[in-house]
């Protein structure tokens, strides 16, 4: 619910005038900015308070019905949340918009790689080997765990292209898509799903940010590394984006700094702040290959 309809609503469930003490500061003002656009609300003084009156009450409810088509109670509670926010707001990203479930995109190469739910078995390297790709749809309260580590890059070369592995990875090779879902971080933490995480993003202000969360939230049992490319240090130089430096850097220094707030930040994460700043340039991934 917006801002300014929660005060209207307040407004039409009085049947007389209210104190802008009833009211937030943000939603005085949007009050204010509605009663000069549309004259149907009156803002007069109560003693030394100021008050709001509806002057016309079903041109207001008119007005909210146009906002939000349908109330909380019309509504089906097993719609999806971004349903429900179209049905109550038009807007499907208003409200609470996240998805109760995420996709987990994965390849392995190892016949002994196997998640586990129970009694439910998930064999990735044979349905890669028929397929191409392994998935799983993963959500809170699930008991599925991988007796392998799982290594995660954010951009789908890496995951098309698998010739940059090292040649003794047995886990499972992860594509995120650039920024980690929420479910997948709670999903990650809720309970051990595998041994180790390796991380390997981009080395700029998304890819530090994503680990520094990663960090912060990931199942104590489970340990979390960060990839470093071999002779990363000449590949920043040498290959290093300024363009991607300078629109990502705020998100970097503030990433470093979660780091160190977690006892994160090693003699790599500072060299490598060190040599960006140097530099001014952060390195994309796909400079594995070169």
């Amino acid at each position: 619910m917006s801002v300014l309809s929660a005060a209207l609503k307040r407004l039409l469930a009085s049947e007389h005038a209210l104190n802008a003490s009833d009211f937030t500061a943000s939603q005085c003002k949007q009050l204010e900015q509605f009663a000069r656009d549309t004259r149907l609300l009156e803002i007069g003084k109560q003693g030394r308070s100021t008050c709001y009156r509806i002057l016309n009450r079903q041109t207001v409810q008119d007005y909210l019905l146009l906002q939000q088509p349908l109330a909380d109670d019309e509504l089906h509670p097993e719609l999806p949340l971004r349903s429900r926010n179209i049905g109550k707001d038009r807007n499907s990203k208003k409200g609470q918009s996240g998805h109760d479930c995420w996709y987990l995109l994965m390849k392995a190469w190892d016949a002994e790689c196997v998640w586990k739910n129970g009694n439910g078995l998930l064999q990735p390297a044979e349905l890669t080997e028929c397929f191409g790709v392994a998935a799983l749809r993963i959500s809170v309260g699930q008991e599925w765990h991988c007796n392998r580590p799982l290594l995660l890059v954010e951009n789908q070369a890496l995951f098309d292209r698998c010739d940059w592995l090292p040649d003794d990875f047995n886990g499972c090779l992860i594509y995120y898509a650039g920024q980690l879902s929420d479910v997948l971080l709670q999903w990650l933490c809720e309970q051990k799903r595998t041994d180790k995480i390796i991380f390997f993003p981009d080395y700029d202000g998304i890819g530090l940010t994503n680990y520094a969360r990663l960090s912060e939230t990931h199942h104590p049992e489970t340990t979390v590394q960060f990839y470093w490319l071999m002779d990363w240090e000449s590949k920043l130089a040498k290959f290093g984006n300024a363009d991607v430096w300078q629109k990502t850097r705020i998100q970097f220094a503030n990433a470093l700094h979660k780091l160190a707030d977690i006892n994160s930040l090693t003699a790599e994460f500072s060299q490598l702040a060190r040599l960006s700043q140097r530099y001014g340039k952060a390195l994309e991934q796909e400079a594995v290959w070169l």
